[in-house]
């Protein structure tokens, strides 16, 4: 941070142990860390890979529009999570992180070029808004 060196960080969530409050600690995880710059996909089990045909033999797989297999769809959900829950967990995910105006605001001021352009890209794309439209399954 002192070097205003750009971090980035990429998180999965989905597997089938996860919870609310293993996603909810994997939330609190990310605020203490503070990076830059956060991506959060859902678990997606892709026709060709050993994870979709075990999740198709288990009857895990709930949604088979290949158009939702996108990283950002649920289509299937975990053992204690629905795949609304676990859309709603993502979106959940995403607004602790980027819903905060004061974190939106150190980037837009930053010195360094590339955390400017992003929170301005971010905030100019409404990102939240297109994900929360995504909790609608």
């Amino acid at each position: 941070k002192e070097n205003d060196i750009f971090t980035h960080a990429m998180f999965i969530i989905g597997d089938r142990k996860d919870t609310h409050e293993s996603i909810a600690d994997l939330r609190r995880f990310v605020l203490l860390m503070d990076p830059d710059f956060v991506i959060y996909t859902v678990l997606t089990p892709f026709p060709g890979i050993e994870f979709y045909t075990e999740a198709k033999e288990k009857g895990w797989i709930e949604d088979h529009n290949l158009s939702n297999y996108d990283m950002a769809h649920a289509v299937m959900g975990t053992e204690t999570l629905s795949r609304q829950e676990l859309q709603e967990e993502l979106y959940k995910c995403y607004n602790s992180f980027y819903g905060s105006w004061g974190k939106k605001i150190r980037g837009i001021l930053s010195s360094n070029e590339l955390k400017r352009k992003l929170n301005i890209h971010m905030a100019g794309r409404g990102i939240l808004a297109e994900l929360k439209n995504l909790t609608r399954i």
